[in-house]
């Protein structure tokens, strides 16, 4: 489930979590092939809503997680992870919901 960030994707990774990355580099980051790289773009605030849209639908675990835990992550893509097969996704989302996406 998800790649162990190479010596490569560590450069990626420090890009992602950077505060002067933003907007169209972030999107970027959003499809690397390394779900470390897509996770950290997933846990930053300030994440574009179409990336974490499009991450609303990654099959890896942490980055899901990542985006229920972002604030900014948009209702729809939180009701779709209500009804994740993973029963821990499933479960983080449904609490979310019910804590009003606190």
């Amino acid at each position: 489930m998800g790649f162990t960030p190479t010596r490569g994707a560590f450069e990626y990774i420090a890009k992602a979590q950077d505060p002067e990355v933003t907007g169209p580099e972030l999107l970027t980051l959003a499809v690397h092939r390394n779900s470390a790289v897509r996770t950290a773009v997933a846990s930053r605030p300030d994440c574009p809503v179409s990336a974490l849209i499009s991450l609303g639908h990654d099959s890896d675990h942490g980055v899901l997680r990542a985006l229920i835990a972002n604030p900014r992550t948009p209702l729809s893509v939180m009701r779709a992870l209500a009804d994740h097969r993973n029963t821990e996704i499933s479960g983080s989302a449904v609490q979310r919901l019910r804590n009003g996406l606190a």
